[in-house]
């Protein structure tokens, strides 16, 4: 099952957030989520929050400041933790994965919001 999963980075050589990139893609993608973070070696974190559970995705090889982040949102059900889609209510969690995964530890940076969010749709191959 695929949800709808965001995507943040930096613009190249800047401290600016790029538009963040929405796609539906499911957890278990690991291809895809690979390709997206440009990592051999996807791992997570669980984070919970005053506003609900998240699911950040980053690259195994890197350290932080990491190129990038994959966020879900998280819900606990009968023990379990269920992916679900991430809603617009949940921007405040950009610049929080800014300050704290795309940045240095040590930064005086300003946070700098991204301008939008880009839709991608994967276009599915029909067989005759």
């Amino acid at each position: 099952m695929s949800n709808d999963v965001w995507h943040v980075a930096l613009e190249p050589g800047t401290t600016k957030m790029q538009d963040v990139i929405l796609a539906r893609i499911d957890v278990n993608d690991i291809q895809t989520i690979s390709y997206l973070l440009s990592a051999k070696r996807p791992k997570f974190k669980l984070l919970e929050t005053a506003q609900g559970g998240f699911l950040l995705m980053y690259g195994g090889e890197y350290k932080r400041p990491f190129p990038s982040i994959m966020i879900w949102r998280v819900a606990e059900r009968d023990g379990e933790n269920i992916i679900k889609d991430m809603r617009p209510e949940d921007a405040w969690i950009v610049e929080h994965v800014w300050r704290e995964w795309l940045m240095p530890e040590a930064t005086d940076a300003e946070y700098v919001p991204p301008k939008g969010f880009l839709l991608v749709v994967r276009k599915q191959s029909t067989q005759v």
